[in-house]
This record gives structure tokens, C-alpha cells and sequence, in this order.
């Protein structure tokens, strides 16, 4: 009996870091590519996969679907696991900025300045 692990509720984890779902794709029981947005409008696209260990292979699938798709920023995230030395090694070999290797997800650039901007002023206030 195959054991089809549950999705992660990819709209929350999304919607914590700023982002809205587009679309999530199932590719297997344990991986899924998730389309998003972040505040600006810049597409991000997120290779999701729910295993101990990430490898090189990982790194060079979401390699290919950046080249494919275009997006501003591709995140391998790596759900209830970690990145092996290759995955890294792979990743900085590639030379591509807009990949990027994650355990959880980022927060989107414009979260990201409205934090900042936050800060600035409470820090202002004191």
C-alpha cells in the first residue's frame, strides 16, 4: 500500500510570508510546484518536496523550470528536511541568482519593507 502524504497547506505558509497562491501542481505523493505572487506582482515559483535529504537532481529540476518558466525567484523548499552538500554545491555552480535553497519559506520582498519600515518607526518612537 503507497503511503500519499498530505499537502501542505501551501496557502497559509504563503499567505504568512506575504505571498497569494496562484496554482499548485502535485508532480508526486511528495513534491509540488507552486506558483505565487508577492506583493509587487513578481512571480515566484516554489519546487516543494517532503523528503529527509534534498539532492543535486532537486537543485537542476527547479533549475530547469526557472528556464522554462521564468519566474523572478525560484525556491527549492525543502518540507521536514535538509539540503545535502551537492544540493549546495550544485546550486552554486549553476550561477543563477534567482535560485535559492529553503527550509522555510521567505518572506516576499514587499513584507520584507513593510518590516523594515515598521522597525524604522517604532524605533523612531522611542
Amino acid at each position: 500500500m503507497e503511503h500519499r502524504s498530505e499537502a501542505p497547506d501551501f496557502e497559509r505558509m504563503a499567505r504568512n510570508a506575504g505571498y497569494r497562491v496562484i496554482v499548485t501542481e502535485r508532480l508526486r505523493s511528495n513534491r509540488w510546484l507552486v506558483t505565487l505572487v508577492d506583493g509587487d506582482g513578481h512571480t515566484v515559483l516554489v519546487l516543494a518536496q517532503a523528503r529527509p535529504l534534498i539532492g543535486s537532481a532537486d537543485v537542476q529540476d527547479l533549475a530547469e523550470f526557472v528556464r522554462l518558466r521564468n519566474p523572478t525567484m525560484g525556491i527549492l523548499l525543502a518540507i521536514g528536511g535538509v539540503f545535502s552538500a551537492s544540493a549546495h554545491h550544485t546550486c552554486a555552480e549553476l550561477r543563477d541568482r534567482r535560485l535559492h535553497l529553503c527550509t522555510a519559506l521567505p518572506p516576499a520582498p514587499a513584507v520584507v519593507a513593510e518590516e523594515s519600515a515598521m522597525r524604522n518607526a517604532l524605533a523612531s518612537l522611542r
